[in-house]
C-alpha cells in the first residue's frame, strides 16, 4: 500500500510537505506542490479517511501538553489522530507551568491519552501522571521505569555533528547547551545533557582534551545565545568552532562572531541543531542537525494508540533517524 512516505520520496520532499499539501493548512511553494501532486498521481496514493465512531461522545480525545509549539510535530500528531478517529487538543504551557489539568472538563472516560511535547517533568510527577493515563513523551523525555518516548538519538546526533567539525580541521570546539548556569554547576535539559555526552565522546575519540571553560549555557533566547558567544570571546581562550544544541543559540553565536569581525567558518565554524527555518536565513547558512519532526509526531501518536489498545505494555524509546545538513557555516 502506498504511503505518504512513498509520496515524499517520489517527490523529493519531506513527509511534512506532503502533509501540508494534502491538508492545505500551510503555505507550500508551487514547485513543491506540483511535485507532490504529480507523485500522488503517479503512485496512485489515496489518503486515509477519518475513522469515525458510531457515537461522537465515544470519540477519544488526545491532549498534547506543549512547552513549545513545533508545527511539524503537531502536524504529524494531528494527521495520525484524524486518520484514526481521535480528537487532538493542544494545551500550551508557557514557562512549563504544569499545575493545571486542561483535560479535567472532559466527560469521564473520554480522555484517551497524553503526549508530552518538550515539557520537563520530575520523575515523581511523570510517574503519577503515567499511573492514571497513557503517556508518550515526544522530542524530550524524562527517564522513569516503563516510560514511552519518541525522540532522536541525541548522543549520536551530537557526536555526528562534532565529528563533522573535527573532519573540517577544527580542534578547539566550544559547546553551547540549553540550561541555566548556577555557580559551578548548571540546571540543564535532558536533551542538552545527552548532546553534551555526544560532544565529549567525539572529542575523546579524536584525542582532543575536554575544556570545561569552553562550555556555556543559554536559555534558548537570541539574547542569551549572544551572551554565551560574548563570554566565549571575552575569556580569551582560543576556540575555532562551536556546537550549539539549538539553532536559536547557533544563529545568535554566528551573528555575534561576525559582528566581532570573525569570518565564518574560516575563523570560527558554527553548528546548530533542529533545522529550524531560521537556519537558512543566516549568512552563511547554518549547518545543523535535522530532526524529522513530522515523523516524531506521527510515531508518538502511533505509539500512544498502541498503548491505549493494549498492544504494548512495556516501556520503550523509539529513536528516529537524524540527518546532518552541511552548509556554509562549517564548510567553505
Amino acid at each position: 500500500m502506498v504511503t505518504v512516505i512513498d509520496v515524499a520520496k517520489k517527490a523529493g520532499v519531506s513527509v511534512a510537505t506532503v502533509s501540508r499539501v494534502l491538508n492545505s493548512n500551510y503555505i507550500v511553494t508551487k514547485e513543491k506542490r506540483d511535485k507532490v501532486l504529480k507523485a500522488i498521481e503517479e503512485l496512485g496514493y489515496v489518503p486515509k479517511t477519518t475513522v469515525r465512531t458510531e457515537k461522537n461522545s465515544e470519540k477519544k480525545v488526545i491532549v498534547v501538553l506543549a512547552a513549545a509549539i513545533i508545527h511539524d510535530i503537531i502536524a504529524g500528531i494531528q494527521d495520525f489522530g484524524v486518520q484514526h478517529g481521535y480528537e487532538i487538543m493542544i494545551s500550551y504551557h508557557a514557562s512549563e507551568a504544569k499545575s493545571s489539568q486542561p483535560w479535567s472538563f472532559l466527560p469521564k472516560g473520554q480522555l484517551g491519552g497524553l503526549i508530552i511535547l518538550n515539557m520537563l517533568f520530575s520523575e515523581q510527577e511523570l510517574q503519577e501522571i503515567s499511573g492514571t493515563v497513557p503517556v508518550v513523551q515526544c522530542s524530550q523525555y524524562t527517564s522513569i521505569p516503563n516510560a514511552y518516548a519518541v525522540t532522536v538519538d541525541d548522543v549520536n546526533a551530537a557526536y555526528h555533528a562534532v565529528s563533522h567539525l573535527i573532519e573540517t580541521g577544527k580542534r578547539k570546539i566550544a559547546f553551547v547547551g540549553m540550561g541555566i548556569e548556577e555557580g559551578e554547576g548548571c540546571i540543564s535539559t535532558n536533551f542538552s545533557k545527552d548532546r553534551l555526552i555526544g560532544y565529549r565522546r567525539a572529542l575523546e575519540d579524536n584525542g582532543i582534551t575536554f575544556n570545561p571553560k569552553l562550555v556555556k549555557y543559554s536559555d534558548n533566547s537570541y539574547e542569551s545565545g549572544a551572551q554565551s558567544a560574548t563570554k566565549l570571546l571575552e575569556q580569551q581562550i582560543p576556540f575555532d568552532s562551536v556546537f550549539c544544541v539549538t539553532d536559536n543559540s547557533a544563529v545568535a553565536c554566528l551573528n555575534t562572531f561576525k559582528d566581532a569581525g570573525y569570518r565564518i567558518p574560516e575563523d570560527i565554524a558554527v553548528c546548530g541543531f533542529d533545522n529550524q527555518e531560521i537556519s537558512e536565513m543566516t549568512n552563511p547558512k547554518l549547518t545543523t542537525v535535522d530532526q524529522p519532526f513530522y515523523e516524531i509526531g506521527y510515531e508518538s501518536m502511533r505509539m500512544l494508540e498502541s498503548i491505549m489498545k493494549g498492544e504494548i505494555s512495556t516501556g520503550r524509546r523509539v529513536l528516529i533517524e537524524h540527518k546532518l545538513l552541511k552548509r556554509g557555516s562549517t564548510v567553505s
